[in-house]
């Protein structure tokens, strides 16, 4: 029996001794302003360095009145199940990156937390990965830009998201967030998360392949939720949607979709429940079919619920199994030109959607009416038109007002491929008489100006002056009513201008 005793209390001892051989660390909460390396001299074996590794052995704590600044390049890793704790402020800041990871990928770190005393904080250059919990900002707003968040959460079905938020009006910008194996940036539904999501690439996550979207949001409450400037591609998981905004009972919605390029996902945009205020303008909706259900999904846009309103504009939706679909008596409108608001200014160009055969750019699955005045439906055809919309003559939905019909006035569409730069070429032919034809491509959506001057620099003839998306085009230019001699022709974006020669010869 003493034996047996004795042997149980060496095992205790063992396990008491390892287990706080460097049990977790909070730093001394009196405005100290500390790098790694004052971690690694006041931590007590918490924090440690080796062999150009910085090593985070327990959990670790920056108290709310204490700043953490890592402004040289490291690499920084955490042990099993290991947790750090933001109370107070986090500057990352390096020359090239930082990267936080797991000792052992297998085994992975829990999370980094950011609570309600690190608003202060400015996240830029990290590289952020083989986390369980991912990224999670608990009533706390920072800054996250120019980094890296990949391969988080593998073996979490509950969390499951890169960067989650939780009462957070984050500011994600210029970040790459890939192949985490549920969602990439997420708040819960009846969690009011107002971030302002900017120029980011987002793509290929949910990698085991749930139904969930690249970006899920919920209620935002009063403050207004922005997606803008992203390219959001989806890859092999054919369940992934792209951007999904949607309130519990009760919750309010308010937020604006824009400039966004959102390709090859199982859906595009989808706003629904809630009180839901949103402006989707702008944005390359294109090919989002990879299930190819369209009984599952597929739509370019989908606005669900009765207290949803969207307001659609501006935007290229094409090559999805839907285009814009509306549900549950939700309120959409694709233009009014009755409204001197621009966002009521349509300008959508919404063609070649379709799935078993047949062609499907507004699907009007309500009993609402809708104003879709002042689009581009691939065709002036008033016939092919109604042929691709669903609404009241076909069923006991809303009619849609889809008159008068948007054409691109001079211009046409190359094809549909979208080009990677802008680009102004040779009008052919060059010399001409009376008639020439000038290319341009257009990488962004945006307002295009074509003019043509006379050799003193003098404007003689604006051929375009309108909104388009992105695409490569062609006009063409008649010198009938000119005489013989030297011109140029110059194009004007907000992103771009490029002047060329012309000679016409009669």
């Amino acid at each position: 029996m003493k034996k047996i005793f004795l042997y149980f209390f060496i095992i205790l001892f063992y396990l008491i001794v390892t287990n706080n051989s460097h049990s977790n660390y909070t730093t001394p909460n009196s405005s100290v302003s500390w790098n790694l390396n004052d971690l690694v001299t006041n931590s007590g074996g918490v924090v440690t360095f080796s062999s150009g590794t910085y090593f985070v052995n327990d959990t670790l704590t920056v108290s709310s009145s204490d700043t953490l600044k890592i402004l040289t390049n490291a690499t920084v890793k955490f042990a099993f199940n290991v947790i750090f704790f933001v109370n107070g402020t986090l500057i990352v800041n390096p020359a090239d990156s930082v990267k936080f990871t797991s000792i052992d990928t297998t085994q992975k770190f829990m999370d980094v937390r950011l609570d309600d005393q690190s608003d202060a904080s400015v996240i830029n250059k990290l590289i952020f990965e083989y986390s369980y919990n991912g990224f999670r900002m608990l009533d706390s707003s920072p800054i996250i830009e120019n980094s890296i968040f990949r391969f988080n959460c593998n073996g979490n079905t509950t969390t499951s998201t890169a960067i989650s938020l939780f009462r957070s009006n984050v500011t994600i910008r210029n970040c790459k967030i890939y192949r985490n194996y549920r969602v990439g940036i997420a708040g819960g539904t009846n969690i009011a998360n107002a971030p302002q999501i900017l120029n980011n690439e987002i793509f290929e996550n949910n990698i085991l392949n749930g139904n969930v979207p690249q970006i899920n949001l919920g209620t935002t409450g009063s403050t207004t939720a922005i997606i803008r400037g992203n390219l959001i591609t989806g890859g092999n998981s054919i369940q992934t949607g792209a951007i999904a905004v949607a309130a519990s009972l009760g919750g309010t919605i308010n937020v604006i979709i824009e400039n966004n390029v959102i390709k090859r996902n199982r859906y595009g945009i989808t706003i629904q429940a809630g009180v839901s205020n949103a402006i989707i303008r702008g944005n390359i909706i294109d090919t989002n079919n990879i299930q190819n259900s369209p009984n599952l999904g597929g739509s370019g846009i989908n606005i669900v619920g009765s207290g949803v309103t969207a307001i659609v504009s501006k935007n290229y939706i094409r090559g999805n199994l839907w285009g814009i679909t509306t549900q549950q008596r939700a309120n959409l409108i694709l233009g009014d030109l009755s409204n001197s608001d621009t966002n009521y200014i349509g300008l959508n160009q919404i063609y070649g959607n379709h799935n078993s055969g047949i062609f499907y750019d507004l699907y009007n699955n309500t009993i609402n009416p809708i104003k879709a005045e002042n689009n581009y439906w691939g065709t002036t055809n008033i016939d092919t038109v109604e042929a691709h919309i669903v609404h009241q003559p076909d069923n006991d939905s809303g009619f849609v007002d889809y008159l008068p019909i948007w054409t691109l006035t001079g211009i046409s569409p190359i094809n549909t491929e979208i080009p990677s730069k802008y680009m102004l070429y040779d009008a052919y032919p060059n010399p001409f008489n009376p008639e020439t034809n000038i290319r341009f491509d257009i990488p962004e959506s945006g307002n295009v100006k074509i003019t043509v001057y006379d050799l003193t620099g003098r404007e003689i003839d604006v051929l375009f002056d309108q909104f388009v998306n992105s695409g490569k085009y062609e006009i063409k230019f008649n010198g009938e009513s000119y005489s013989s001699g030297v011109y140029f022709y110059s194009i004007r974006t907000d992103k771009f201008a490029n002047t060329k020669k012309l000679v016409l010869v009669k």
